[in-house]
């Protein structure tokens, strides 16, 4: 009964592989093209002699256990893993997520590959498991993937095929927080997974869950020193509205691309509302107020005027939390308004809104999505194929770089061969010295241990 259940699990799994051969399988277009994934490079790419290996399992055990033996790997043989996530299975797959932590705290991962980074996208979207790779993603400090342009924009092609705007958004997060919109393709599908995400999601969903209300009792914990919590404003960004909000506000001012005035002003009134930007945001709205061309959406102070209202404020007067008890949350409280400055900023919102309508500057057919999608279905299929011939010329680097380093590593392993050989060698010599000079110093060797056992003892007595 084995062998049969054993062939049927084998047959499911070969099943399922081909299944998931090529991540996009669709050939409905929507934003880039089927030829924008280089899907039939890619299978030429994976048929080079350099990433023929065994089976993966097997393979990943030996790197783990290099990892942990020396606490080093190779970066090479990473690479050539990551070329296999296709053939793993969920098991095989979190022990490659334990081996890519533990790679990242390694010297070998500087400088970082682009080419392991494209790998694992490819091979997580061929397993049809992007939203585990998201995570991945945003976990920056564990794994340490940062993946090149093309493949986030690959990422997120499939996100938003899938109608998947919230993870396509979580992507164009990373090319925030690394401050990067210089690639036009990236900044266009970033721009449009952000808006899609922001008119189709509960905003309020996108809060953190509320803090856990202490039970009133303090452990204190002896410490060498005390960290005193800082928040970045940036890295340290955990709040989704926050991140949507600060992508939201970057977009409004890349030059990567070429935006309306318009465009951008609600652009950034918007983010800078979910980013609790107030004081950005009248100022926003104030400059298209003394401006003699500029206007604004009725849903862009709508949105602005959401966040302004539901924000929490906080009592002035509240003590603040003792530098041993202060956390980073306790960080992020402080910079919340509070109930005068919320107060002051609606009064402020609400003067400069009257103003606005009075002069004609806010325009009530203003669509954010329906002016983004038109922008960017009309643009980005005019910078696809200079990116296509790229990618495709660093698939033949790529391979040419990764042959170099396993012929250095080869060289570097019969090199450290040879020199073990070699001081196995010296000690066999040492030892048959040893045996060939014993007799010649036998005598002196004697004399030496009688010295030795007199210090011991000074009582002793020698026989002759």
């Amino acid at each position: 009964m084995a062998t049969p259940l054993r062939l049927l699990r084998s047959t499911w799994r070969c099943l399922r592989l081909s299944r998931h051969a090529v991540f996009s399988s669709s050939s409905r277009r929507y934003l880039l093209s089927e030829a924008y994934s280089c899907n039939e490079a890619w299978d030429r790419y994976l048929q080079s002699p350099t990433l023929k290996q065994e089976a993966p399992i097997d393979f990943s055990r030996q790197i783990f256990n290099q990892l942990e033996k020396t606490g080093s790997a190779s970066a090479v043989d990473l690479n050539v893993l990551a070329h296999q996530l296709n053939k793993m299975d969920d098991e095989e797959i979190d022990l490659f997520e334990d081996i890519l932590a533990r790679f990242n705290v390694c010297p070998s991962i500087y400088p970082r590959n682009d080419c392991t980074n494209h790998a694992i996208i490819r091979g997580f979207l061929g397993i049809h498991n992007g939203s585990r790779l998201v995570t991945l993603l945003g976990n920056r400090l564990t794994y340490g993937l940062f993946p090149n342009y093309y493949s986030l924009n690959l990422l997120m092609d499939h996100f938003i095929k899938q109608g998947d705007y919230h993870n396509a958004a979580k992507v164009s997060y990373h090319s925030m927080i690394q401050e990067d919109f210089s690639n036009p393709v990236n900044t266009l599908l970033s721009l449009y997974a952000s808006v899609h995400h922001l008119v189709s999601a509960n905003i309020d969903d996108l809060a953190p869950p509320p803090k856990e209300q202490s039970d009133g009792e303090e452990n204190w914990v002896k410490v060498r020193y005390i960290t005193f919590p800082y928040y970045d404003d940036h890295f340290d960004i955990k709040d989704e509205r926050f991140l949507l909000g600060k992508t939201l506000y970057m977009l409004g001012n890349v030059q990567s691309i070429d935006l309306s005035t318009d465009l951008r002003n609600n652009l950034k009134i918007v983010g800078s509302g979910l980013y609790h930007q107030f004081t950005k945001g009248l100022g926003l709205l104030k400059d298209v107020l003394s401006s003699a061309d500029r206007s604004v959406s009725q849903q862009s102070l709508d949105y602005f005027a959401a966040r302004l209202e539901q924000v929490e404020a906080r009592d002035p007067n509240e003590p603040e939390v003792e530098l041993a008890l202060r956390t980073i949350d306790d960080v992020i409280h402080r910079r919340l308004p509070t109930t005068d400055e919320k107060a002051e900023f609606l009064t402020e919102f609400s003067q400069v809104k009257e103003q606005l309508a009075s002069q004609g500057k806010v325009k009530a057919d203003f669509d954010l999505s329906k002016v983004v999608t038109e922008l960017v279905t009309s643009s980005v299929n005019k910078l696809e194929q200079p990116e296509i011939t790229t990618q495709e010329n660093l698939f033949s680097r790529w391979e040419e770089e990764r042959r170099e380093e396993l012929e250095k590593q080869i060289a570097e392993y019969k090199k450290q061969a040879r020199i073990e050989e070699m001081k196995q060698q010296v000690k066999d010599i040492q030892k048959q010295e040893e045996l060939l000079t014993y007799f010649d110093f036998e005598e002196k060797i004697r004399l030496h241990f009688v010295e030795e056992d007199r210090k011991a003892d000074p009582n002793l007595t020698i026989s002759k």
